[in-house]
C-alpha cells in the first residue's frame, strides 16, 4: 500500500504549518499517512528520531514517500541512511533543508553521524529539494550542496521564506505546489492541449514525446502524468524561452540536465521537459552533440494524434515502444507499453 510519512521541523508539531492539510490531501488520494509528533523536537536528535520511527509499526516500501520540513527534511537523510540496504522508498521531498547545524547548538545532534551520501542515494528512487530564494534560516547554498550530492530535482521558489506560517503567515496553512508535485494532478489533457496551442500561436513547432505521445496516439488521456515531454527545434529555442517566461515558467535544476535537455516549472507545479534537436540533411533530429550519436530518426517524428480534441504532432508508436528499452521499467512504462503493443 502506498504510504506517506511527514516529518515536522524544530519546535513544531503535526498541527503546524501545512502538515494537516497535506495529510488530508494525501489521504484523499488513497495514501496511508502518518505525521508523528517527533520526540523532543525542540532539540532534534537523529538517533532518537530513528529509534522512535523504527520502533513503530510503520512500513517503508517502494510505494512510500517521505516529506520533511526544515530539520524534518534533514532527518529524512539520517533516516534513509539507517534503512536496511534492501529497503528503498519511492520518493523524498525535502522542504527548506540544510547541511549543517547553521551555528545553532539546538541542531547539532541532527549531525551525530556523518552523512554517507552514497548510501542515502541508494535508499530512494527520487529526491526533490524545494527551497526559497529568501529563506531567512537556511541558505540556498545548503540545498544546492545536498542536491549536488544526491541528485534529483531542485525547485527554487521565489520569495517564500521558510514555507511556514511563522515566516509567511496564513498562506502556509496549505502548500498547493507541494501537493500538486506529489500527486501529479495538474498536467492533464486540457493543460497539454492549451500549451500546445500556445506554442502554435507563437510560431513554435513541437512534437509530444513520452507518455503524452502515447496518449495522443490513442486519442485520450490514459493515466496521470507528472510532466509533459516536448521536442523542440533549436532554432525556436529563444522564442520558446521568451514565451515560457511570459507564461510564468522558471528553471528547475536537475542532476542530469543539459543545454539540450532541461525542465521548466511554474508556480502550479506544471513541469515541461524539453528535448532540443537540430535537423541533419537526412531529416533526423540530432539530440545533443553529434558525437554522442543520439537522434530522433526522421521516421520517428511523423506521428500524429489528438489531445483533448486538439490535433498534435508526436513521435510514432514504433519509436515510443523502442524508447522503452535500456532501463528498468516503472509501472507507468509498463502501462504505456501495453497500449503501444495494441497500436502496432
Amino acid at each position: 500500500m502506498k504510504n506517506a510519512l511527514i516529518l515536522h521541523g524544530t519546535e513544531n508539531t503535526p498541527e503546524d504549518n501545512w502538515f494537516p492539510w497535506l495529510k488530508m490531501k494525501l489521504k484523499s488520494a488513497g495514501y496511508q499517512v502518518w505525521v508523528p509528533a517527533l520526540p523532543q523536537a525542540d532539540k532534534p536528535n537523529i538517533r532518537r528520531y530513528n529509534q522512535f520511527l523504527f520502533e513503530s509499526d510503520w512500513q517503508f516500501n517502494r510505494q512510500s514517500i517521505i516529506v520533511g520540513h526544515s530539520s524534518g527534511a534533514v532527518a529524512i537523510l539520517g533516516l534513509l541512511q539507517a534503512l536496511p540496504e534492501d529497503t528503498q522508498v519511492k520518493a523524498v521531498y525535502l522542504v527548506g533543508s540544510f547541511k549543517d547545524d547553521l551555528g545553532w547548538e539546538a541542531l547539532s545532534e541532527l549531525f551525530l553521524d556523518p552523512f554517507d551520501f552514497n548510501k542515502i542515494k541508494q535508499q530512494a528512487r527520487k529526491f526533490v529539494f524545494i527551497h526559497s530564494d529568501n529563506d531567512p534560516y537556511c541558505p540556498l547554498e545548503h540545498a544546492q550542496y545536498l542536491h549536488h550530492k544526491l541528485g534529483g530535482d531542485l525547485v527554487v521558489l521565489s520569495d517564500q521564506k521558510h514555507f511556514s506560517t511563522s515566516t509567511y503567515g496564513k498562506k502556509y496553512r496549505q502548500f498547493d505546489f507541494l501537493g500538486h508535485l506529489i500527486l501529479e494532478d495538474v498536467v492533464d489533457d486540457q493543460f497539454v492541449a492549451d500549451l500546445y496551442q500556445k506554442f502554435a500561436s507563437y510560431g513554435i513547432k513541437v512534437w509530444l514525446d513520452g507518455g503524452w505521445a502515447v496518449d495522443a496516439l490513442v486519442g485520450h488521456q490514459t493515466r496521470r502524468h507528472e510532466d509533459v515531454d516536448i521536442i523542440l527545434e533549436k532554432k525556436d529555442l529563444t522564442k520558446f524561452n521568451q514565451l515560457m517566461k511570459k507564461l510564468g515558467y522558471f528553471h528547475l535544476s536537475r542532476d542530469d540536465e543539459q543545454d539540450y535537455n532541461f525542465v521548466l516549472v511554474d508556480n502550479q507545479a506544471h513541469l515541461v521537459d524539453v528535448h532540443v534537436i537540430e535537423f541533419d540533411q537526412k531529416g533526423n533530429g540530432v539530440y545533443g552533440p553529434e558525437v554522442n550519436g543520439k537522434f530522433y530518426p526522421a521516421s520517428a517524428l511523423r506521428g500524429q494524434g489528438k489531445i483533448a480534441g486538439v490535433k498534435v504532432r508526436c513521435v510514432t508508436a514504433e519509436y515510443a515502444k523502442q524508447s522503452k528499452q535500456g532501463y528498468q521499467l516503472r509501472d507507468k512504462d509498463r502501462h504505456d507499453l501495453k497500449i503501444l503493443t495494441g497500436l502496432i
